[in-house]
């Protein structure tokens, strides 16, 4: 018989997670928020100082739990094997995958070079691809079953705005690629699914805005809760559909973005270009380069 209790819970006690992407920022404190819940975590991040630091803090906050550093780029298959490797190791069998690693630039098509072009796509597109794989794969090995895997998608999945073709269509192949694997996955017992922030207060995102305040406001004018959002808004929803209390949820890529769906985006070339420092393309820009 079901168990029909009505008591929910996004307790991970002792479950082994991977987070990309984690030495700040979102993956930071998706880290800290999956510790919280008592998962023990592999802090893999491209910045190998910047993941120790980040392990040690995470370690020191959370007694009982653990927290390991790996530096690797989530675009390479031999480091990527090599963190679930030390995962496995020292953790046990990763259970849970957060493909959070990200690569952004803000640039119109004329001009966005085609190795930039390429890099957003390894670290977002690639690096989701090749972490689901390695998941997956330890699965098989150890005949295990049950996990989930939460994919970092994007508002961008689904609502287009310039100066972000790079990122705007990598993160669709995310929430279409968040679907074959569910289907794929579901053998092993395994949820996967994605989240899509709108804007969040993030190191990478300070950049993009600039210092002048009405660039934000463009968005939080687009947002009816009105205000940007903060790494706890994601890393809240990363720790629920990892745990049990989504255990019928899988192959959805859910908006978390203050509402701001229903409104649209700003123009992000026309709002951020100017406090950039930044310029309408011209034939120039390339026939001089």
């Amino acid at each position: 018989m079901p168990d029909d209790s009505p008591a929910t819970s996004t307790e991970l006690i002792g479950t082994p997670a991977v987070v990309t992407g984690a030495a700040q920022g979102l993956g930071y404190d998706i880290a800290r928020h999956l510790m919280a819940a008592g998962a023990d975590v592999l802090v893999l991040d491209i910045d190998g100082d910047r993941a120790q630091e980040a392990a040690r803090a995470l370690a020191d906050e959370q007694p009982g739990r653990r927290a390991l550093a790996f530096a690797a780029d989530v675009a390479d298959e031999r480091g990527m094997r090599a963190a679930f490797d030390l995962a496995t190791e020292a953790l046990g069998t990763p259970r849970i995958l957060v493909n959070n690693a990200l690569y952004n630039l803000l640039s119109p098509i004329v001009t966005l070079p085609v190795d930039e072009w390429q890099r957003v796509y390894d670290v977002i597109a690639r690096g989701t691809f090749i972490g689901t794989r390695e998941l997956g794969r330890r699965f098989m090995e150890h005949g295990l079953s049950g996990g989930a895997i939460v994919n970092i998608s994007t508002l961008n999945h689904s609502v287009a705005t310039t100066g972000l073709s790079a990122y705007c269509s990598s993160k669709a192949a995310v929430s279409q690629f968040t679907k074959a694997a569910a289907l794929e996955y579901a053998a092993f017992g395994v949820r996967v699914n994605a989240i899509a922030p709108g804007l969040l207060d993030t190191p990478l995102a300070r950049r993009f805005l600039g210092e002048q305040p009405e660039v934000a406001q463009a968005f939080i004018d687009k947002a009816p809760l009105d205000r940007i959002g903060q790494t706890r808004d994601i890393a809240k929803v990363a720790v629920f559909l990892a745990s049990d209390a989504a255990g019928w949820i899988t192959g959805v890529t859910l908006n978390v973005d203050g509402g701001m769906h229903l409104n649209g985006v700003p123009d992000n070339w026309a709002v951020m270009k100017g406090p950039l420092g930044m310029h309408d393309p011209t034939p120039a820009d390339w026939l001089t380069a």
